[in-house]
Protein backbone atom coordinates (compact mmCIF):
# COMPACT_ATOMS: atom_id res chain seq x y z
CA UNK A 1 0.00 0.00 0.00
CA UNK A 2 2.71 2.47 1.03
CA UNK A 3 4.87 1.50 -1.94
CA UNK A 4 1.93 2.09 -4.29
CA UNK A 5 1.35 5.54 -2.81
CA UNK A 6 5.04 6.42 -3.10
CA UNK A 7 5.11 5.15 -6.68
CA UNK A 8 2.08 7.25 -7.60
CA UNK A 9 3.58 10.29 -5.85
CA UNK A 10 6.91 9.87 -7.65
CA UNK A 11 5.13 9.40 -10.97
CA UNK A 12 3.17 12.63 -10.54
CA UNK A 13 6.31 14.61 -9.64
CA UNK A 14 8.23 13.10 -12.56
CA UNK A 15 5.41 13.76 -15.02
CA UNK A 16 5.08 17.40 -13.94
CA UNK A 17 8.86 17.90 -14.17
CA UNK A 18 9.40 16.30 -17.58
CA UNK A 19 6.28 17.92 -19.05
CA UNK A 20 7.54 21.36 -18.04
CA UNK A 21 11.03 20.70 -19.42
CA UNK A 22 9.55 19.42 -22.70
CA UNK A 23 7.34 22.48 -23.12
CA UNK A 24 10.23 24.86 -22.41
CA UNK A 25 12.64 23.18 -24.83
CA UNK A 26 10.12 23.37 -27.65
CA UNK A 27 9.02 26.95 -26.98
CA UNK A 28 5.59 25.97 -25.67
CA UNK A 29 3.74 26.76 -22.45
CA UNK A 30 1.08 25.44 -20.10
CA UNK A 31 -1.36 27.91 -21.65
CA UNK A 32 -4.23 28.95 -19.36
CA UNK A 33 -3.58 26.24 -16.74
CA UNK A 34 -1.34 28.43 -14.47
CA UNK A 35 -4.01 31.14 -14.48
CA UNK A 36 -6.72 28.62 -13.55
CA UNK A 37 -4.46 27.47 -10.74
CA UNK A 38 -4.04 31.05 -9.48
CA UNK A 39 -7.81 31.52 -9.60
CA UNK A 40 -8.31 28.45 -7.40
CA UNK A 41 -5.67 29.67 -4.94
CA UNK A 42 -7.33 33.10 -4.74
CA UNK A 43 -10.70 31.45 -4.04
CA UNK A 44 -9.14 29.46 -1.21
CA UNK A 45 -7.50 32.59 0.20
CA UNK A 46 -10.86 34.36 0.06
CA UNK A 47 -12.30 31.77 2.46
CA UNK A 48 -10.05 33.09 5.24
CA UNK A 49 -10.64 36.27 7.27
CA UNK A 50 -8.82 39.32 6.03
CA UNK A 51 -5.74 40.14 8.01
CA UNK A 52 -5.45 43.48 9.70
CA UNK A 53 -3.14 45.67 7.65
CA UNK A 54 0.23 45.60 9.29
CA UNK A 55 2.47 48.62 9.31
CA UNK A 56 6.00 47.32 9.12
CA UNK A 57 7.56 50.66 9.70
CA UNK A 58 8.88 51.48 13.11
CA UNK A 59 6.33 53.41 15.08
CA UNK A 60 7.45 56.81 16.21
CA UNK A 61 7.70 57.04 19.95
CA UNK A 62 6.03 59.94 21.67
CA UNK A 63 8.63 62.24 23.07
CA UNK A 64 7.50 64.57 25.80
CA UNK A 65 10.83 66.30 26.07
CA UNK A 66 11.14 69.85 24.81
CA UNK A 67 12.89 70.38 21.47
CA UNK A 68 14.56 73.58 22.65
CA UNK A 69 17.79 71.84 23.66
CA UNK A 70 18.31 70.38 20.18
CA UNK A 71 20.57 72.12 17.70
CA UNK A 72 19.45 72.94 14.17
CA UNK A 73 21.84 70.25 12.91
CA UNK A 74 20.18 67.62 15.12
CA UNK A 75 16.72 68.73 14.00
CA UNK A 76 17.74 68.56 10.33
CA UNK A 77 19.17 65.08 10.87
CA UNK A 78 15.95 63.93 12.55
CA UNK A 79 13.88 65.43 9.73
CA UNK A 80 15.94 63.55 7.14
CA UNK A 81 15.56 60.33 9.12
CA UNK A 82 11.80 60.86 9.28
CA UNK A 83 11.61 61.39 5.51
CA UNK A 84 13.64 58.24 4.88
CA UNK A 85 11.57 56.14 7.29
CA UNK A 86 8.22 57.33 5.95
CA UNK A 87 8.98 57.58 2.22
CA UNK A 88 11.61 54.90 1.67
CA UNK A 89 11.01 52.54 4.59
CA UNK A 90 7.84 50.91 3.21
CA UNK A 91 9.68 50.08 -0.04
CA UNK A 92 12.02 47.68 1.73
CA UNK A 93 9.54 45.76 3.88
CA UNK A 94 7.69 42.68 2.71
CA UNK A 95 5.18 43.64 0.03
CA UNK A 96 1.73 44.63 1.38
CA UNK A 97 -1.13 42.27 0.53
CA UNK A 98 -4.92 42.67 0.38
CA UNK A 99 -5.82 39.15 1.54
CA UNK A 100 -4.25 36.28 3.52
CA UNK A 101 -1.50 34.58 1.53
CA UNK A 102 -1.50 31.28 3.49
CA UNK A 103 2.25 31.13 2.92
CA UNK A 104 3.30 30.73 6.53
CA UNK A 105 4.43 27.50 8.15
CA UNK A 106 1.91 27.65 11.00
CA UNK A 107 -1.83 28.47 11.02
CA UNK A 108 -3.27 31.55 12.70
CA UNK A 109 -4.79 31.10 16.16
CA UNK A 110 -8.18 32.52 15.13
CA UNK A 111 -8.75 30.00 12.31
CA UNK A 112 -11.36 27.29 12.78
CA UNK A 113 -10.80 23.57 12.21
CA UNK A 114 -11.78 23.64 8.53
CA UNK A 115 -9.49 26.57 7.83
CA UNK A 116 -6.60 24.84 9.59
CA UNK A 117 -7.19 21.70 7.56
CA UNK A 118 -7.18 23.70 4.31
CA UNK A 119 -4.02 25.49 5.39
CA UNK A 120 -2.12 22.26 6.13
CA UNK A 121 -3.33 20.75 2.84
CA UNK A 122 -1.93 23.80 1.04
CA UNK A 123 1.34 23.57 2.96
CA UNK A 124 1.64 19.88 2.02
CA UNK A 125 0.99 20.73 -1.64
CA UNK A 126 3.62 23.48 -1.66
CA UNK A 127 6.26 21.48 0.22
CA UNK A 128 5.79 18.04 -1.34
CA UNK A 129 4.63 18.83 -4.87
CA UNK A 130 5.65 22.32 -5.94
CA UNK A 131 9.04 22.40 -4.22
CA UNK A 132 10.40 19.03 -5.50
CA UNK A 133 9.40 19.91 -9.07
CA UNK A 134 10.95 23.36 -8.73
CA UNK A 135 14.19 22.02 -7.26
CA UNK A 136 14.44 19.66 -10.23
CA UNK A 137 13.90 22.54 -12.66
CA UNK A 138 16.50 24.71 -10.89
CA UNK A 139 19.14 21.97 -11.03
CA UNK A 140 18.25 21.29 -14.66
CA UNK A 141 18.74 24.97 -15.53
CA UNK A 142 22.23 24.93 -14.03
CA UNK A 143 23.22 21.65 -15.68
CA UNK A 144 21.83 22.77 -19.04
CA UNK A 145 23.65 26.10 -19.11
CA UNK A 146 26.87 24.49 -17.83
CA UNK A 147 26.79 21.91 -20.65
CA UNK A 148 26.06 24.66 -23.16
CA UNK A 149 28.99 26.67 -21.81
CA UNK A 150 31.23 23.60 -22.03
CA UNK A 151 30.26 23.20 -25.65
CA UNK A 152 31.66 26.64 -26.45
CA UNK A 153 35.14 25.24 -25.74
CA UNK A 154 34.81 22.99 -28.82
CA UNK A 155 32.73 25.06 -31.24
CA UNK A 156 31.55 28.62 -31.66
CA UNK A 157 27.84 29.04 -31.19
CA UNK A 158 25.97 31.39 -33.50
CA UNK A 159 24.09 34.35 -32.04
CA UNK A 160 20.81 32.54 -32.64
CA UNK A 161 22.08 29.42 -30.84
CA UNK A 162 23.38 31.43 -27.89
CA UNK A 163 20.07 33.26 -27.62
CA UNK A 164 18.13 29.97 -27.74
CA UNK A 165 20.28 28.53 -24.95
CA UNK A 166 19.81 31.70 -22.87
CA UNK A 167 16.03 31.65 -23.38
CA UNK A 168 15.74 27.98 -22.40
CA UNK A 169 17.96 28.48 -19.35
CA UNK A 170 15.99 31.54 -18.21
CA UNK A 171 12.64 29.79 -18.65
CA UNK A 172 13.86 26.73 -16.73
CA UNK A 173 15.16 28.98 -13.97
CA UNK A 174 11.98 31.07 -13.85
CA UNK A 175 9.83 27.93 -13.73
CA UNK A 176 11.82 26.82 -10.70
CA UNK A 177 10.81 30.10 -9.05
CA UNK A 178 7.14 29.45 -9.87
CA UNK A 179 6.92 32.38 -12.28
CA UNK A 180 3.59 33.12 -13.91
CA UNK A 181 4.20 36.11 -16.17
CA UNK A 182 2.09 38.08 -18.61
CA UNK A 183 4.22 39.91 -21.21
CA UNK A 184 2.12 42.69 -22.72
CA UNK A 185 2.57 44.92 -25.77
CA UNK A 186 5.14 42.75 -27.59
CA UNK A 187 5.27 45.33 -30.40
CA UNK A 188 7.20 47.56 -27.96
CA UNK A 189 9.74 44.87 -27.05
CA UNK A 190 13.25 46.42 -26.72
CA UNK A 191 15.28 46.39 -29.93
CA UNK A 192 18.76 47.25 -31.15
CA UNK A 193 20.21 49.79 -30.54
CA UNK A 194 19.15 51.07 -27.13
CA UNK A 195 18.71 50.47 -23.42
CA UNK A 196 15.87 48.58 -21.74
CA UNK A 197 15.14 50.05 -18.29
CA UNK A 198 12.84 48.58 -15.66
CA UNK A 199 11.89 48.80 -12.03
CA UNK A 200 13.53 46.14 -9.88
CA UNK A 201 12.50 43.55 -7.27
CA UNK A 202 15.11 40.80 -7.40
CA UNK A 203 18.26 39.70 -9.25
CA UNK A 204 15.95 37.19 -10.95
CA UNK A 205 14.43 40.08 -12.93
CA UNK A 206 17.20 39.50 -15.48
CA UNK A 207 16.04 35.94 -16.14
CA UNK A 208 12.38 36.96 -16.00
CA UNK A 209 12.78 39.65 -18.67
CA UNK A 210 15.07 37.50 -20.81
CA UNK A 211 12.52 34.67 -20.63
CA UNK A 212 10.11 36.91 -22.52
CA UNK A 213 12.33 36.83 -25.61
CA UNK A 214 10.57 34.86 -28.39
CA UNK A 215 12.07 31.56 -29.53
CA UNK A 216 13.97 31.98 -32.77
CA UNK A 217 15.32 35.43 -31.88
CA UNK A 218 18.92 36.21 -32.84
CA UNK A 219 19.48 38.40 -29.79
CA UNK A 220 18.07 38.99 -26.34
CA UNK A 221 19.69 41.52 -23.99
CA UNK A 222 23.16 42.69 -23.09
CA UNK A 223 22.93 41.74 -19.43
CA UNK A 224 24.25 44.07 -16.73
CA UNK A 225 24.36 43.96 -12.97
CA UNK A 226 26.38 44.20 -9.80
CA UNK A 227 29.06 41.61 -9.14
CA UNK A 228 28.03 39.09 -6.49
CA UNK A 229 29.46 36.08 -4.73
CA UNK A 230 27.83 32.76 -3.90
CA UNK A 231 24.90 31.45 -5.95
CA UNK A 232 24.38 34.74 -7.80
CA UNK A 233 28.07 34.84 -8.69
CA UNK A 234 27.81 31.35 -10.19
CA UNK A 235 24.78 32.43 -12.23
CA UNK A 236 26.63 35.52 -13.47
CA UNK A 237 29.58 33.36 -14.54
CA UNK A 238 27.28 31.05 -16.48
CA UNK A 239 25.53 34.01 -18.13
CA UNK A 240 28.86 35.28 -19.46
CA UNK A 241 29.16 32.11 -21.56
CA UNK A 242 25.91 32.74 -23.39
CA UNK A 243 25.30 36.42 -23.94
CA UNK A 244 27.09 39.79 -23.80
CA UNK A 245 27.32 40.93 -20.19
CA UNK A 246 28.75 43.78 -18.13
CA UNK A 247 29.25 43.49 -14.37
CA UNK A 248 29.79 46.43 -12.03
CA UNK A 249 31.87 46.44 -8.86
CA UNK A 250 29.70 48.85 -6.84
CA UNK A 251 32.46 49.85 -4.39
CA UNK A 252 34.96 50.83 -7.09
CA UNK A 253 34.37 54.33 -8.47
CA UNK A 254 36.83 53.85 -11.35
CA UNK A 255 35.04 50.67 -12.37
CA UNK A 256 31.74 52.57 -12.32
CA UNK A 257 32.98 55.16 -14.83
CA UNK A 258 34.31 52.49 -17.16
CA UNK A 259 31.08 50.53 -16.81
CA UNK A 260 28.98 53.56 -17.76
CA UNK A 261 31.15 54.39 -20.76
CA UNK A 262 30.90 50.80 -22.03
CA UNK A 263 27.12 50.73 -21.55
CA UNK A 264 26.66 53.93 -23.56
CA UNK A 265 29.01 52.69 -26.27
CA UNK A 266 27.08 49.44 -26.69
CA UNK A 267 23.67 51.12 -26.36
CA UNK A 268 24.35 53.49 -29.26
CA UNK A 269 25.35 50.79 -31.75
CA UNK A 270 24.05 47.46 -30.45
CA UNK A 271 22.07 46.37 -27.41
CA UNK A 272 19.50 46.35 -26.10
CA UNK A 273 21.35 46.78 -22.81
CA UNK A 274 19.25 45.72 -19.80
CA UNK A 275 19.55 48.13 -16.87
CA UNK A 276 17.74 48.75 -13.59
CA UNK A 277 18.22 52.50 -12.93
CA UNK A 278 16.87 52.28 -9.36
CA UNK A 279 20.10 50.51 -8.45
CA UNK A 280 18.40 48.57 -5.64
CA UNK A 281 15.68 45.97 -5.26
CA UNK A 282 12.41 47.10 -3.65
CA UNK A 283 9.01 45.54 -2.95
CA UNK A 284 7.17 47.09 -5.93
CA UNK A 285 5.10 49.46 -3.80
CA UNK A 286 6.93 52.43 -5.39
CA UNK A 287 9.41 53.10 -8.18
CA UNK A 288 12.57 54.48 -6.60
CA UNK A 289 14.39 57.48 -8.04
CA UNK A 290 16.22 56.63 -11.27
CA UNK A 291 19.91 57.31 -11.60
CA UNK A 292 20.49 59.76 -14.43
CA UNK A 293 23.76 58.51 -15.94
CA UNK A 294 22.50 56.56 -18.96
CA UNK A 295 19.72 58.98 -19.92
CA UNK A 296 21.88 60.75 -22.50
CA UNK A 297 21.09 62.32 -25.85
CA UNK A 298 20.75 60.00 -28.84
CA UNK A 299 20.13 56.93 -26.69
CA UNK A 300 16.96 54.95 -27.32
CA UNK A 301 15.27 54.10 -24.02
CA UNK A 302 12.81 51.20 -23.87
CA UNK A 303 10.83 51.40 -20.60
CA UNK A 304 9.57 48.13 -19.12
CA UNK A 305 7.06 48.23 -16.25
CA UNK A 306 6.89 45.35 -13.76
CA UNK A 307 3.96 44.84 -11.40
CA UNK A 308 3.82 41.87 -9.06
CA UNK A 309 0.86 40.25 -7.29
CA UNK A 310 2.34 39.47 -3.85
CA UNK A 311 -0.72 37.56 -2.60
CA UNK A 312 0.68 34.47 -4.34
CA UNK A 313 4.25 35.10 -3.24
CA UNK A 314 6.45 38.14 -2.72
CA UNK A 315 9.11 38.39 -5.44
CA UNK A 316 11.09 41.01 -3.50
CA UNK A 317 14.49 39.83 -2.22
CA UNK A 318 14.66 41.03 1.39
CA UNK A 319 16.58 38.14 2.97
CA UNK A 320 20.22 38.42 3.99
CA UNK A 321 21.23 35.40 1.91
CA UNK A 322 20.09 34.64 -1.64
CA UNK A 323 19.76 30.94 -0.77
CA UNK A 324 17.09 31.83 1.80
CA UNK A 325 15.29 33.80 -0.89
CA UNK A 326 15.39 30.84 -3.27
CA UNK A 327 13.90 28.51 -0.66
CA UNK A 328 11.10 30.95 0.18
CA UNK A 329 10.34 31.53 -3.49
CA UNK A 330 10.14 27.82 -4.25
CA UNK A 331 7.64 27.45 -1.39
CA UNK A 332 5.40 30.22 -2.74
CA UNK A 333 2.19 29.50 -4.57
CA UNK A 334 3.75 31.38 -7.47
CA UNK A 335 5.61 34.56 -8.38
CA UNK A 336 3.16 36.53 -10.50
CA UNK A 337 4.46 39.33 -12.74
CA UNK A 338 2.64 41.61 -15.15
CA UNK A 339 5.24 42.99 -17.56
CA UNK A 340 4.46 45.85 -19.93
CA UNK A 341 6.74 46.84 -22.78
CA UNK A 342 6.26 50.58 -23.25
CA UNK A 343 6.96 52.70 -26.37
CA UNK A 344 10.54 53.79 -27.00
CA UNK A 345 11.53 57.20 -25.62
CA UNK A 346 14.39 59.59 -26.39
CA UNK A 347 15.56 62.69 -24.58
CA UNK A 348 13.75 65.86 -25.63
CA UNK A 349 15.64 69.03 -26.56
CA UNK A 350 14.68 70.90 -23.40
CA UNK A 351 15.50 67.99 -21.07
CA UNK A 352 18.70 67.21 -19.22
CA UNK A 353 19.61 63.75 -17.92
CA UNK A 354 17.83 64.28 -14.61
CA UNK A 355 14.57 65.41 -16.22
CA UNK A 356 14.62 62.55 -18.73
CA UNK A 357 15.30 59.97 -16.00
CA UNK A 358 12.43 61.39 -13.93
CA UNK A 359 10.05 61.25 -16.89
CA UNK A 360 10.86 57.59 -17.58
CA UNK A 361 10.53 56.77 -13.87
CA UNK A 362 7.05 58.29 -13.78
CA UNK A 363 6.08 56.57 -17.05
CA UNK A 364 6.97 53.17 -15.59
CA UNK A 365 5.23 53.96 -12.30
CA UNK A 366 1.99 54.94 -14.08
CA UNK A 367 2.04 51.82 -16.25
CA UNK A 368 2.61 49.61 -13.18
CA UNK A 369 -0.10 51.42 -11.22
CA UNK A 370 2.22 52.42 -8.38
CA UNK A 371 3.64 55.73 -7.18
CA UNK A 372 7.11 57.11 -7.86
CA UNK A 373 9.52 58.03 -5.07
CA UNK A 374 11.64 61.18 -5.01
CA UNK A 375 14.48 59.41 -3.21
CA UNK A 376 16.91 56.68 -4.19
CA UNK A 377 17.70 53.46 -2.37
CA UNK A 378 21.19 54.70 -1.54
CA UNK A 379 19.67 56.86 1.23
CA UNK A 380 18.13 53.79 2.86
CA UNK A 381 21.31 51.73 2.75
CA UNK A 382 23.62 54.49 4.02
Amino acid sequence: MISSILYAYGSIITLAYFSTVFLIFFGLSWGAIPHWYLHVVSLIQGYFPKERIQNNRKEEEDNEEQETDKTSEQLAEEQLKWIIDTDLGPCFNTAPTIRPTLLGLLPEKNWDRVQRTIFFAGLFFRAFFLMPVRIGLLLTSFVFVALAGLQTAFRTLSDREKTWVAIVYCRLFCSSMGLVANYRNPQNRPKKPGVAVSNHLTPNDIQILFAGTPHGSSYGYVVTGQKHKGIIGVIEHLVEKLCPSLWLERKCSNDRQGFLAEVLKIAKREGPVLLFPEGFCSNNSKVLQFRKAIFEENVNIYPVAIKQTPEFGDGFWYEDEFFQYLVRTMLNWAVVYDIQYLPMETRKEFENNTMFAGRIQQTIARAAGISSCEHGGNLWYK
